[in-house]
């Protein structure tokens, strides 16, 4: 309970305190810690990749096409932020956020290093059908800052368990620090989306309000299709933080450098969304803990 009350409270606090948008470059670095600290608690096994694996990578490149080519003939900057978030990668915080649920981090582990990859080489493909030829892009302009996000921290855990494994195990058992982290993370986004609308709000609230209200149906749809995708493999809540928590970071680099500002509002909105929506899952995961205990003592 106490973790929901905390994001909440730091999306309030960034909300009102805009100005702390400026130090967006955090959130990068204290991304990678928490992943250094979720990673060393991994073992790489042949069994790492799974079909549930294949479902979530499916629907994270079809979704973003079928988006956008049904909401562009109503709402055109509704379509592009929609296709922004919904082509975006696993969140890297997505395993520390599992670790905090006590969940199978392994699996979303795997998730983030799938679709990174394959949506790095994607996006290039797909960005001239969405916003015209004027939008091409290297492959490495958006594959390079992916990987050395998510790479770096990997290579040092894994030579870490390799080159002293009672350090590593030392440092596993402070992993419970990375929530201040996180929370971190959530007040600076939400300060930078605080002070985005507050700078554009007035020039087109209509489009605003089309998208918030678009991206706030996109976040469910992808916690719950994640989730219903999972229960065949046991994993509901694994595969539903595979596909709903988004990498929006990434979301906002590619809407900003191709798209337009308009578009990078999608991936501020889910921000909030996807923050709430983990903050209820902590609530039930808390009620479910409780409940067992309960159950035990009685």
């Amino acid at each position: 309970m106490w973790r929901s009350i905390a994001i909440l409270t730091a999306i309030g606090v960034g909300v009102l305190l805009p100005d702390a948008g400026r130090f967006s470059f955090v959130i990068q670095y204290n991304l990678m810690v928490m992943l250094f600290l979720a990673f060393l608690g991994i073992r790489f096994s042949r069994g790492f990749l799974q079909w549930g694996h294949a479902r979530v990578l499916t629907a994270n490149l079809l979704l973003p096409a079928l988006l956008f080519f049904a909401l562009a003939p109503f709402h055109r900057d509704a379509a592009l932020a929609c296709f922004v978030i919904a082509a975006a990668p696993t969140a890297a915080a997505a395993p520390a956020i599992t670790l905090f649920l006590h969940r199978e981090v392994g699996f979303v582990t795997a998730s983030v290093l799938l679709t990174s990859t394959v949506v790095a080489f994607a996006i290039p493909l797909a960005l001239p059908w969405v916003a015209g030829s004027e939008a091409s892009v290297a492959v490495y302009d958006v594959a390079g800052p992916v990987m050395v996000l998510i790479f770096i921290p990997l290579g040092l855990s894994f030579g870490l368990r390799r080159l002293s494994p009672p350090a590593a195990n030392r440092i596993v058992q402070y992993a419970g620090w990375a929530f201040p982290l996180f929370l971190a993370n959530v007040f600076i986004a939400s300060a930078g989306a605080s002070a985005f609308i507050r700078e554009n709000g007035a020039e087109a609230r209509y489009s605003i309000l089309a998208i918030a209200a678009a991206v706030a149906a996109l976040c469910l749809l992808q916690f719950r299709l994640g989730e219903w995708m999972g229960r065949r493999d046991g994993k509901p809540l694994e595969t539903g933080m595979a596909l709903g928590r988004k990498n929006t970071m990434f979301g906002i680099w590619l809407a900003l450098a191709f798209l337009g500002p308009m578009a990078a509002l999608g991936p501020i909105f889910y921000i909030l969304y996807q923050n709430l929506y983990y903050s209820w899952q902590l609530y039930v995961a808390g009620g479910g803990e409780r409940g067992r205990r309960e159950g035990e003592i009685g």
